[in-house]
């Protein structure tokens, strides 16, 4: 029997489901992370033979990214790791100090050994959070990939007047969703 664990170090966020549950040192990150061509279901290899998942890490990475935040423009440190659903807006409250995406990976591949096989995604952005702010929308970052899993083009759109219309719809009318979106840094 072999347990399955995330290949990236760091904590794992839940998405967000109310403002009320917003502590002053978190932030509502929204956003979209876009892969195209888009996976086709039997493309990611998630339940290999002779690996008992028990911990349900098949369906957590099914159609998912992840990305990694830290409070430093490094990988090198403690991060903290959403899983947004590709294609899909994401709702996830991340600490407040965690401005800068660092890593970003599709997990394609699974065997008794771990992760073996993912694609790769370009990061390396800083998110501009305000002391005011309860939540930022960063942009859909649309990733295109080769017939090898290689990235070869990356766009960052803004579909912020989406974003804010399913803002709205899950946390009421109330709460502002400020335009904030995320800025290319050197690595």
């Amino acid at each position: 029997m072999l347990l399955q664990a995330c290949s990236m170090g760091g904590q794992r966020l839940k998405e967000a489901d109310s403002l009320a549950n917003v502590n002053n040192n978190e932030i509502i990150v929204v956003g979209t992370i876009e892969l195209t061509p888009k996976l086709a279901h039997e493309e990611q290899l998630l339940n290999p033979p002779g690996v008992l998942d028990l911990f349900g890490y098949a369906k957590m990475n099914r159609n998912r990214a992840m990305i990694q935040f830290n409070s430093q423009p490094e990988a090198s440190n403690y991060k903290y790791l959403i899983t947004p659903e590709l294609g899909k807006t994401f709702f996830f409250t991340i600490p407040r100090d965690m401005n800068y995406m660092v890593e970003g990976s599709v997990v394609m591949e699974l065997s008794t050994r771990g992760v073996s096989g993912k694609i790769q995604l370009p990061t390396w952005f800083k998110l501009d959070i305000k002391p005011d702010d309860r939540a930022v929308y960063i942009g859909k970052l649309k990733y295109e990939r080769d017939d090898f899993n290689s990235i070869i083009g990356m766009e960052l759109l803004d579909d912020y007047k989406n974003a804010a219309k399913q803002f709205k719809k899950k946390f009421g009318r109330k709460h502002i969703l400020r335009k904030s979106l995320i800025k290319k840094i050197s690595s």
